[in-house]
């Protein structure tokens, strides 16, 4: 009877051990699929493709424009700012020129603007136009629609705080009726921390910015991409068995009470319009948003999976031409 017992065990622990084997090995073939074809720049929206490619390249395969040397210079009060001039950002869905001069990414000239009355638009990646030409933004589009001067003075990145100081630097706010301001979650932090007078050293630039070694072919970043995608099969399985709709919930309360406090402390509220726009993808949800007060009005801009990358977070052109819609129709009508 033990002996039968210890038989049996053994073919559990052997076709165990198989399965395991076979599964590390398709797994690898599905990855190294992946990874190859993310160095060829195409993209799979499809069943463990997507997840993996979009595993593969946050874990360090994205080019990150603030820390391309040609397109970023250090500002010891900004930390670093876009460099005048022209400079190419590219990655797997996209490859785009990106255009600045000493204050704003440069789009171009619209007819018939109404150049008394013009709008700032602030704001990190999403503002600047992360993945979209100069003339895709929302800033060109809402500009084109309302036929009023849109200046385009977001830099990824940014907080808050960073933007406000960037601003005031240029010469728009001084005659500035109405600012947009485009926030995101990870302004929070440098927010909470409100240092408007905060001076950067050049050594923490050239740490931060200047010492980014590739991770492409990096061996190590390879297997730890590698080791960090094989739970991702059963994952994607499970969405489709449970139909489980996962959302990331994102409570706005704490957000608007450091936002306002940094726009109130640093702001001319009481003649600047502020209007403040927050986009969502359809896998975030929002609770405590606000409502528009005496200075302050809100907009929650929810975008669709189409309007978005595929594997990258940030809206893609169709995205861009969405919230310049929205902001077109509020603006309308208020």
């Amino acid at each position: 009877m033990n002996l039968n017992l210890i038989k049996i065990e053994k073919k559990i622990f052997y076709y165990f051990f198989i399965i395991i084997i076979n599964y590390f090995l398709i797994t690898a073939t599905v990855f190294f699929f992946s990874y190859i074809s993310l160095l060829n720049g195409k993209i799979y929206d499809s069943f463990w493709l997507k997840s993996i490619q979009k595993k593969i390249y946050f874990e360090g395969f994205r080019n990150i424009w603030q820390f391309d040397n040609n397109c970023t210079i250090y500002d010891k009060d900004l930390l670093y700012k876009p460099k005048s001039g022209e400079c190419e950002f590219s990655n797997p869905e996209f490859k785009t020129n990106l255009k600045f001069d000493n204050f704003k990414r440069i789009h171009k000239e619209t007819n018939n603007n109404d150049l008394d009355e013009f709008i700032v638009v602030l704001g990190d990646s999403i503002a600047m136009g992360w993945g979209v030409n100069n003339d895709e933004t929302f800033s060109f589009l809402l500009e084109k629609k309302l036929k009023k001067k849109v200046y385009n003075l977001g830099v990824s990145s940014y907080g808050t705080v960073r933007e406000i100081k960037r601003l005031k630097k240029s010469p728009y706010y001084l005659n500035s009726k109405t600012i947009i301001v485009q926030y995101h979650t990870n302004d929070l932090g440098e927010n909470k921390n409100l240092e408007i007078e905060k001076n950067y050293s050049k050594k923490k630039f050239v740490e931060i910015y200047e010492n980014q070694s590739l991770k492409k072919n990096n061996i190590i970043f390879i297997i730890k991409a590698f080791v960090e995608s094989l739970p991702l099969l059963f994952s994607d399985t499970g969405k489709i068995i449970f139909k489980e709709k996962k959302f990331e919930l994102i409570d706005f309360e704490v957000e608007s009470k450091y936002l306002e406090k940094v726009l109130e402390e640093t702001l001319d509220t009481k003649e600047k319009r502020i209007i403040i726009i927050f986009t969502i993808h359809p896998e975030q949800k929002v609770i405590n948003f606000p409502q528009n007060n005496d200075k302050f009005e809100y907009i929650l801009i929810q975008l669709k999976k189409s309007e978005f990358f595929i594997i990258d977070d940030h809206p893609n052109f169709f995205g861009h031409k969405a919230i310049a819609n929205k902001l077109t129709n509020y603006l309308k009508l208020n």
